[in-house]
């Protein structure tokens, strides 16, 4: 591996630069080929589907929609322990997005004033599941059991072919486990696409989830120009370890390669106050690695290259390494060390998708088991953006009542502003109550 350890603040211009790709999701070049594959199926629909398939993911495929019969196929022919692992995880991702899901609420603030909200499922959600760099059933399984748990109408998954024509096995499996009403196959941004404006095959959606590379990232921008909703900027993952000198150096590298196994995009870092920690992580990491199996060696050994995302950082004092952690804006975060230590650094780190405490909570248990979201905002969207949840699956509406009495106090409130925005119908319609 080339140079991997990097101190702040003297190593930080070398250290940024090493790191800029990771701000980059998507360019307007990306977008503008978005924007065609767009127009394509507003007008050929189904057909530039398939069409858009076979020109950029060489895959021929019969047609967009997944067929009953494949899918009852799948379910059979799914080992009864992977099955099992499925349902678990579904029932604690249920759990988990039931306990956040908001409720009804009114409340009087004052004399003759309530207000309130009312929160209500979206009809129909498109969820989108990668696998250009492998099977991303938990992905299927965080996202469809969110929306289910939402009380959404109608939930279709769309996923890339196979070199066969046909879904990943598992994966459409999973999603059927998890409530998922039907599925569609095709290229990733045609299927979006189809999802923002409707086919024959796929239903329009009030909103579109999932994670991807940037042209991914860009057709989901591109969905809420059409009035759907939906999370940018879920890109090739990424992770931030903050740990002292008490974390273990062997557990610190399977993190840091738990993480960075997902793709050569990937990012991967370790941020530390403890030198020697940062050294003796480097050299297991190196060990590490070495062991892994092709492909995912190869995709570890790009991280941690000398034109990787990966990176481990000594940085003076907790704030410091804090302060970094923030400007980086990690998808997960981990931190690892005293108690005291965990929880200084759980007040200062706001800008992460999640923050995992302590050296039994690894980044693949939230991953798999925990039921937390995994579909997480990467590329520094975390300084806005959050996981995608049962959350997302809904849209409020604000309540508010009055009685006469507090109507006639908002009347000079009413006739002075009615009056100064020349609206005088306004002003009338609350005048003729008195």
């Amino acid at each position: 591996m080339s140079k991997l350890s990097y101190r702040l603040p003297e190593d930080r211009l070398e250290l940024a630069e090493r790191l800029a790709p990771q701000r980059k999701l998507f360019d307007r070049g990306v977008l503008q080929g978005v924007y065609g594959i767009f127009d394509q199926v507003e007008q050929d629909g189904d057909r530039a589907i398939v069409r858009l398939t076979e020109s950029i993911d060489n895959v021929g495929i019969d047609g967009v929609t997944v067929p009953e019969s494949y899918i009852r196929q799948c379910l059979d022919r799914l080992a009864p322990s992977l099955k099992q692992a499925i349902e678990q995880a579904r029932d604690h991702i249920r759990e988990v997005n039931q306990a956040l899901l908001p409720e009804l609420w009114q409340k009087e603030i004052r004399p003759g004033t309530i207000i309130g909200e009312k929160f209500s499922p979206l009809d129909t959600v498109g969820i989108w599941i990668p696998a250009r760099k492998g099977p991303l059933l938990s992905t299927a399984l965080m996202l469809v059991t969110a929306a289910k748990t939402a009380g959404v109408g109608q939930i279709v998954v769309g996923m890339p072919p196979l070199p066969d024509g046909y879904g990943d096995p598992a994966t459409i499996a999973a999603a059927s486990l998890a409530g998922a009403d039907g599925f569609v196959i095709g290229n990733g941004v045609a299927i979006i696409a189809g999802f923002c404006q409707g086919t024959s095959s796929i239903p329009k959606a009030n909103g579109i989830f999932g994670p991807g590379p940037g042209g991914i990232a860009a057709a989901m921008s591109t969905a809420s120009s059409y009035g759907v909703k939906t999370v940018v900027g879920l890109g090739p993952t990424e992770c931030a370890i903050v740990a002292d000198e008490t974390a273990d150096a062997e557990m610190i590298a399977y993190d840091l390669i738990n993480e960075g196994e997902h793709g050569p995009d990937s990012s991967s870092l370790l941020i530390t106050t403890s030198a020697e920690l940062a050294e003796r992580v480097e050299r297991r990491l190196s060990a590490l690695i070495d062991e892994v199996e092709p492909p995912r060696r190869d995709y570890l050994l790009s991280v941690f290259g000398e034109n990787g995302l990966g990176a481990i950082v000594v940085a003076p004092s907790l704030n410091t390494a804090c302060d970094f952690v923030n400007e980086f804006a990690p998808e997960h975060v981990m931190i690892v060390g005293s108690d005291e230590m965990e929880r200084k650094a759980l007040e200062q780190i706001h800008r992460a998708g999640e923050i995992l405490i302590g050296a039994y909570t690894p980044f693949s248990a939230a991953n798999y088991g925990i039921g937390i979201t995994a579909v997480l905002p990467t590329n520094g969207y975390a300084k806005s953006f959050s996981g995608i949840t049962s959350k997302d699956m809904i849209k409020s509406s604000t309540i508010g009542k009055l009685d006469k009495r507090a109507l006639t106090g908002l009347m000079p409130v009413i006739r002075e502003l009615g009056g100064y925005e020349r609206l005088p119908c306004h002003v009338q319609a609350a005048e003729k109550r008195m």
